[in-house]
């Protein structure tokens, strides 16, 4: 199994343990007798339900720290009150004490492991080079080149898919400063391996005069070294969006094509705030039109 799809797998079955630790904790705070032991599994997962629920239904999440210091912090001090109470209550009240190992090591695993891509760095994309002429439809099933956006910067922006809550939240926030940008005479480009329909959905949703553009069968991402295979986790969304997709990138480009900034994060909780886009395109002499 590559890793990529043991990744894949990970995120489905992670979430389902967290569940069923959640509920086995507050069924054994409520019933048992190693209610310390419990408490202390239950802390081990809530962490993550918590960063789920903000990433998920408030859709305003659009990046996290690299390694989730206070997250990793509360985990750790559950796993220590399970361990406490294991010792306490005695070995009877092994299976918390198992809930809080897994809970961590889940944990852990979803911060240093899962949440990193591994991705190499595209030569394609450095600093100072021409961006490829890579081929892409808009909305209207036309086809569109990156050469056509010659004559003014541009901000290409590849993103997972609607079903990402990170990317998703990172479009809101260049969607909110759009005019900024635009007033420095660049324009947006958003591009992702989704269907032409559910694409139509994101400019709905903001209906911001940008360019929104799909990547059918990951041609594009291919040709510049960000496509991510089994990066959809299996199921319902790999069924729906296909089980690979592309690793979240922006890239600025100036006038002619030339590349002035790229960001290839290797982390999916990881993106940069639209105001670096900004200071990138102002640094670079970019000002609003008078």
């Amino acid at each position: 199994m590559t890793t990529n799809k043991a990744k894949a797998l990970f995120v489905v079955i992670y979430p389902m343990l967290v569940i069923l630790i959640a509920a086995g904790s507050i069924w054994g705070l409520a019933f048992s007798g190693a209610a310390m032991a419990w408490a202390g599994a239950l802390l081990t997962v809530l962490p993550f339900i918590g960063l789920y629920i903000r990433a998920t239904k408030s859709g305003s999440l659009a990046r996290t720290s690299h390694r989730l210091p206070v997250l990793s912090a509360i985990t750790l001090l559950g796993g220590a009150i399970a361990v406490y109470g294991y010792v306490m209550a005695g070995p009877e009240t092994w299976l918390p004490l198992v809930a809080a190992v897994v809970g961590v090591g889940g944990f852990f695993l979803f911060d240093f492991w899962y949440s990193s891509f591994g991705r190499t760095i595209s030569e394609a994309l450095s600093v100072g080079s021409t961006l490829p002429d890579f081929a892409a439809r808009d909305l209207d099933g036309n086809i569109v080149r990156a050469s056509g956006m010659r004559g003014r910067p541009a901000l290409y922006m590849f993103y997972r898919g609607n079903w990402c809550p990170f990317c998703m939240a990172q479009v809101r926030e260049i969607m909110e400063r759009y005019r900024e940008i635009a007033d420095l005479g660049a324009e947006i480009v958003l591009i992702s391996p989704q269907t032409t329909e559910l694409t139509q959905r994101v400019a709905e949703m903001f209906h911001v005069p940008c360019h929104f553009w799909v990547d059918d069968g990951l041609e594009a991402a291919t040709q510049l070294g960000l496509r991510h295979d089994s990066g959809v986790p299996p199921g319902p969304l790999a069924r729906r969006y296909g089980s690979d997709t592309v690793l979240p990138t922006v890239i600025i480009t100036d006038e002619n094509g030339s590349i002035l900034f790229t960001d290839q994060t290797d982390n999916y909780r990881v993106r940069p705030d639209p105001a670096v886009f900004l200071r990138v395109l102002q640094s670079h002499g970019f000002r609003p039109s008078a």
